[in-house]
Order: C-alpha cells, then sequence, then structure tokens
C-alpha cells in the first residue's frame, strides 16, 4: 500500500551539498515503516551530485531531475504528479526540506499516525531551528534543540503560521487542489501563510505533531534558490507573485474574505474574517474556500502546464 511519498527537495544552484545529501536519505532510508517511497526532486543539481546519488542509492529510492529553474513549490508538485503517474496515488506527501534528516527511526511512522488521528489535512513536523513557533499562543520559542509542543498534537488557529521543513499533506488535499499541493503562486516568501486555508478548504486542519523533533541545517541549498525575496515591481515580500499575479487582487475581493481566505496576517495584510469559521475552527462553506483558493493561490494551466517542464524521472 502506498501510505507515504515522501519527496526530498534539493537544489543545486548555490553550491555543492552531496555527501549532505546523502547522509539525509540515509536516514529516510532506516526509518521504521512500510509502505512509502522516496523521491528526490532535483533541481539544477550539478551531473557530479546527480551521478554521486544514483551510484549510492540506486533504485532504492525515485529520481525526478529538473534542469531548468523552478520554485521550489513547484518542483514538489511536479515530482509528487510523477510519482503518482509512474506508482499511483499514496495517501500522503511529506516535503522534506533539503536540510532536514531523521535520527529517530519512527518520525514518518508517528507522523502518518498523526495525520490519521483526527480530521488533519496537513501535519508540520518539529525541527531543532527555524520553526517561527513563537507567533503561536502560547508563546514558544522562534529556534530551540528542545521538543517544545508535548503530549496533545497543536492545532494552529486559523490566521497563524509556522515555517515549513517537514510537512506531511493529506491526499484528499492533493486532489481537492487540482493535483497539486503546495501554492504554487509564490516567487520566494509566504507560501505557509495560506496553509491553514489549504487545509481548511478541504475540511482538515494543520496540526503540529507532539513530541518529536528533527534535525534542520538551515538554509544549506539557500532560502528560495533562484529567487528574489521581493518583488521588483512591489518592493515588498508578500506580493511577490509568479506569471504577473498581484496579491491586490485577492487581497481586494470582498467574497475571498467572506468565505474566509487570509493572507500574510503575521503582517495584517490581509485578516481572516472570523465569522467564516465554526467554534472547532472548521471553515462553514469548504467549497466556496476551496474555489478562492484555487483561483488565487494555484496557477492556471495557461500560466505554467506542469506536463511541459523538462524533467526526467527515474523510478
Amino acid at each position: 500500500m502506498n501510505k507515504v511519498l515522501l519527496v526530498y527537495n534539493t537544489c543545486g544552484i548555490r553550491g555543492d551539498n552531496t555527501e549532505h545529501y546523502v547522509k539525509c536519505i540515509n536516514s529516510f532510508l532506516e526509518q521504521d515503516f512500510e509502505g512509502f517511497k522516496i523521491v528526490l526532486s532535483s533541481c539544477k543539481n550539478s551531473p557530479e551530485c546527480i551521478k554521486k546519488l544514483i551510484s549510492t542509492f540506486g533504485n532504492r529510492i525515485s529520481y525526478c531531475l529538473t534542469p531548468e529553474l523552478h520554485t521550489v513549490n513547484i518542483t514538489f508538485n511536479n515530482a509528487v504528479r510523477k510519482s503518482v503517474e509512474e506508482f499511483g496515488d499514496f495517501e500522503s506527501y511529506m516535503y522534506v526540506d533539503s536540510g532536514c534528516w531523521f535520527e529517530d527511526k519512527d518520525i514518518i511512522q508517528k507522523t502518518y499516525d498523526c495525520l490519521k488521528s483526527g480530521q488533519h489535512g496537513i501535519v508540520a513536523v518539529q525541527v531543532d531551528n527555524d520553526e517561527a513557533l513563537d507567533v503561536l499562543d502560547p508563546k514558544f520559542k522562534h529556534s530551540t534543540d528542545e521538543i517544545q509542543i508535548k503530549g496533545d498534537h497543536y492545532v494552529i488557529p486559523i490566521g497563524k503560521s509556522i515555517n515549513q521543513h517537514v510537512h506531511l499533506f493529506s491526499h484528499k488535499i492533493y486532489k481537492n487542489c487540482n493535483d497539486k499541493i503546495e501554492p504554487d503562486v509564490f516567487a520566494a516568501y509566504c507560501s505557509e501563510s495560506v496553509f491553514n486555508y489549504i487545509a481548511a478548504a478541504s475540511n482538515q486542519r494543520w496540526v503540529i505533531m507532539a513530541d518529536k523533533q528533527v534535525n534542520h541545517h538551515r538554509s544549506i541549498d539557500g532560502a528560495s534558490s533562484g529567487f528574489s525575496a521581493t518583488s521588483r515591481n512591489h518592493g515588498n515580500s508578500w506580493n511577490n507573485l509568479l506569471y504577473g499575479r498581484d496579491a491586490s487582487e485577492f487581497i481586494n475581493d470582498k467574497e475571498a474574505y467572506e468565505v474566509g481566505v487570509g493572507y500574510e496576517e503575521c503582517n495584517n495584510i490581509m485578516n481572516h474574517n472570523p465569522d467564516a469559521y465554526d467554534e472547532e475552527g472548521f471553515v462553514k462553506n469548504p467549497d466556496k474556500l476551496l474555489k478562492k483558493v484555487n483561483q488565487y493561490f494555484f496557477l492556471t494551466d495557461d500560466e505554467l502546464d506542469y506536463d511541459k517542464i523538462k524533467y526526467k524521472f527515474l523510478p
């Protein structure tokens, strides 16, 4: 059974981190879990790097190799789509930052169990730095090598967001977002600010898994490699969208606000409508929210046809 597809995301623009990748992939292969596959999603890594990884791991993992520059959201989505074409649907899809490795052998098992334990669409795994948990209530530390959330899984309140390093997404989100998971309109930052709305549109919640933490080498491949953190046209990070998109379109869409859309609320860019959600944090009209989520946070086929992305898939 295809329970989890683990997508390990790398980018070779800023240097060679091959030996680090080997360490990380070995840690994934050592996971004590049945029913998962690993795919390397590589963007512009050197031929020497790819040759080393293939010679080291062979057919124990798959490889989705992209020679042209795209955002990590796009290359991740493409790796998921090509893996599904090859292996069929998975119950869930795990995004793993290139800087992360798993010392405990039950990380995938625990994360999968967390996803299945409730009405959860996205599960965040705690990391030892750059978590940004300090935005939550009660206050946590931004970064620490100590596990901060213990006991019960933490449901991230609507309007809040944390950084993405290791996240597991439900198949329901994948299908509802037209065979995509990561919002692909963003050139660099801000993706996580809409995760709660992507989950809510599938009538699910975004949670942080308790009692586990993984290692994270911060920005080993560079943050948003190949793309500017700020928009040339707008001079800020929150209106830095691809293909000429303008965030003001959804910020000023009254219907989007009414059905529950929010965006970059940590900077008060577009605060969500609390009346669109019930007391448990579930959106009252998920179908209407999903329509707006797909309209504003995902590219159309006319803007980006995934079938025309240059890639090589080695199962």
